[in-house]
């Protein structure tokens, strides 16, 4: 517990790959980037072309974490046009959230259930799933419902594809 978890040891949340497909599974948190949240520090200064001192924008490393928990809910349906039903194409409701803390290196020491519950980051959405034999395809419209400050989350529109 004093010494830190080696990186392939860790867990990294984030993505916008399906969780119900093998690809993304339990890691994913649409609307998320890819490592885009949890535990993080400074990078390093990234100078703009800009001559302007005030648009030196700063980057962060996420850590990822030794604790990962996340849920999703998913209600699939069909659409009305009976040529859609017919090409399986149909669309889904969701909604997901997840947290990832850091137990090692004596943070554990700070941990309590109320801070974990409070670090909970959530998404909702909608969307339309396309499957083929080659792959799914979906078009995700994600609202970003909870973030904290250094995650990199996006409200808007989002392209996955998967596995059939």
């Amino acid at each position: 517990m004093n010494t830190p978890t080696s990186l392939p040891d860790r867990f990294f949340l984030g993505g916008n790959s399906s969780p119900v497909c093998s690809l993304g599974g339990p890691t994913s948190l649409l609307g998320f980037k890819t490592r885009g949240l949890g535990p993080s520090e400074p990078r390093r200064e990234v100078k703009t072309n800009s001559d302007d001192a005030k648009s030196d924008t700063y980057e962060r490393d996420f850590l990822g974490g030794d604790l990962a928990v996340t849920a999703f809910a998913d209600l699939s349906f069909d659409l009305p046009l009976k040529v859609l039903r017919d090409s399986n194409i149909h669309a889904h409701a969701f909604a997901c959230a997840g947290s990832l803390t850091k137990l090692t290196e004596n943070s554990f020491r700070d941990f309590s259930f109320q801070k974990y519950k409070d670090s909970f980051r959530s998404s909702a959405g909608f969307g339309l799933i396309v499957p083929t034999k080659l792959f799914r395809m979906e078009v995700n419209y994600c609202y970003i419902l909870r973030q904290h400050e250094h995650d990199r989350a996006k409200t808007g529109v989002q392209f996955s594809f998967s596995s059939p």
